[in-house]
């Protein structure tokens, strides 16, 4: 008779499989290393490619009993920026070296989790002292999310031999499809073939996801433990895609929305950042080049001025995409490369996430402004108001607006004609013009050019497009008394600029 399994314990993603456990190749030399005293190890790789799992069970299959290991984990100790008061904190001792170093010595094998949460110094002091903990019979098993062990931790050149490294990376189809057979066979069910390739190619070579699809499926099948009688189960993915999200959501829908946001946080965002995740979940793939996104969301517009806006919109967007990854907390995951142009998803399970993602639901939770325009405000203004500019520029930029303003984009007016460019800048490409109007703006040529482009394409807009500021009493021909001024002189900088703020997000071209 075969023995009866809650399915807890044959697909679980949240704690060591008991049931499906499957080896991977590295398997035999982590508990080779291990079993050999003096050595240290190091375990890195992409989250949820089974790092800890694989350490408890080599730990197990390697006769180390529970008194003769010590685990902690590096989220617990994110603000601490030395070794000692990590340890000290961990063991309830004093931070002096010495009493610290006895705690080690007498913890068995010291388990690190999570140890990329360490502050880079701190991992890098630890480094330094494998070597010495070494000779002291203190040994280290350190686990974290990394590209490669270097990555994550610089060890002394001295250490050598004395620490094994090992770079986990995503399974193949064999081993996740082993996972699946060894869950059926003790749950007496039997995957649809079709089912099956669905399930291994959906998890991406990654244990932790191949574990929720199929507890996700069992459950909506109602198999919650051995079945009596043997049942094949039919479940495509579009069926439990929710409920696999459900399970990735809390640590990464945040981060995604926050990364459609942007660089800051503006109540509404550009629909361009918006777009470059969108295009980034359909494509599917986990290495994407710039030129792909640009296809999609620049080639598909047949007007050739849309198309240089769209175009200009993306490159603005692009020049602070690493900013917003580090920002967003998705370091361990992207990482966007400006010389060779690619975005790499290094963590699978982040590209699951992303593959399995509700675009419709995302757009309304990041609350995507559909402007026209790649500049939210164009400024112009007399060299001698540069540093009131600076100021106003950079609160408007940081709360996630973007300025068209000169010094920022050297790059791109360097070897064009700048009449021709700067005429086009003001004229279609920002929703706002913002004019400091100061004694000498009138007196100045390229002031003077820039209102007259002002002026023409103010008599274009259907909406309110030319933002005056009042520096001193100047009047500016074409300018009417009439109009609406802010003025320096009686309002600060930061006053205008929440005005301004409130205008961009309340214009006519604003969704929400």
């Amino acid at each position: 008779m075969m023995n009866s399994r809650s399915l807890s314990d044959v697909f679980n993603e949240a704690q060591v499989p008991a049931v499906t456990f499957v080896q991977p190749q590295e398997f035999s030399d982590i508990v080779g290393s291990i079993r050999t005293p003096g050595k240290h190890i190091t375990l890195c790789g992409p989250s949820g490619c089974g790092k800890t799992t694989l350490a408890r069970k080599a730990l197990d299959r390697a006769k180390i009993g529970t008194g003769a290991q010590h685990w902690m984990s590096g989220r617990s100790h994110v603000n601490h920026d030395a070794w000692q008061a990590i340890f000290a904190s961990e063991f309830g001792c004093s931070s002096d070296d010495h009493e610290v170093l006895q705690y080690l010595a007498t913890a068995g094998i010291l388990v690190i989790d999570d140890f990329h949460h360490l502050r880079r110094e701190v991992r890098d002091a630890i480094g330094r002292n494998l070597k010495l903990w070494h000779e002291k019979s203190i040994r280290v098993l350190i686990i974290g999310i990394a590209e490669s062990a270097h990555d994550l931790l610089q060890i002394d050149s001295e250490l050598g031999i004395r620490n094994d490294p090992y770079d986990m990376k995503v399974q193949n189809d064999s081993f996740i499809g082993e996972v699946i057979r060894l869950g059926e066979e003790a749950l007496n069910l039997s995957f649809n073939p079709k089912t099956r390739q669905d399930f291994i190619s959906a998890s991406k070579g990654i244990p932790s996801a191949i574990q929720v699809i199929c507890r996700i499926a069992c459950q909506r099948n109602e198999v919650f433990e051995t079945l009596d009688e043997a049942r094949e189960i039919i479940c495509p993915m579009r069926d439990i895609r929710d409920g696999v999200l459900r399970s990735y959501r809390g640590k990464y829908q945040n981060k995604i929305t926050g990364m459609a946001k942007g660089k800051q946080q503006a109540a509404s965002v550009h629909n361009t950042y918006f777009q470059i995740i969108k295009h980034i979940c359909l494509l599917d793939k986990s290495e994407i080049h710039v030129q792909e996104l640009r296809d999609r969301i620049v080639g598909i517009e047949e007007d050739p001025k849309e198309r240089a806006k769209k175009n200009t919109s993306l490159y603005n967007c692009l020049d602070n995409l690493q900013d917003v990854i580090q920002q967003r907390g998705l370091a361990d995951a992207l990482y966007y490369d400006p010389t060779s142009k690619t975005i790499s998803i290094e963590d699978p399970s982040f590209r699951l996430y992303l593959s399995l993602t509700d675009l419709d639901q995302l757009e309304k939770s990041v609350k995507v402004r559909k402007t026209r325009y790649p500049w939210d405000v164009a400024l112009s203004f007399a060299g001698e108001q540069r540093s009131t500019v600076e100021s106003f520029r950079e609160e408007l930029n940081a709360k996630g607006y973007t300025v068209f303003y000169d010094f920022d984009q050297q790059h791109q007016l360097w070897g064009q004609n700048l009449r021709v460019k700067l005429a086009d800048v003001y004229a279609n490409e920002a929703e706002f013009m913002v004019v400091f109007l100061s004694k000498e703006y009138p007196e100045k040529d390229w002031p003077s050019f820039e209102i007259e482009i002002g002026k023409e394409a103010r008599g274009k807009r259907t909406g309110t497009y030319l933002l005056p500021i009042r520096v001193d009493d100047v009047h500016i021909v074409g300018l009417s008394s009439d109009v609406s001024y802010m003025d320096l002189r009686m309002h600060t900088l930061e006053m205008i600029v929440n005005t301004l703020v409130k205008k961009i997000e309340y214009s006519g071209d604003s969704e929400i």
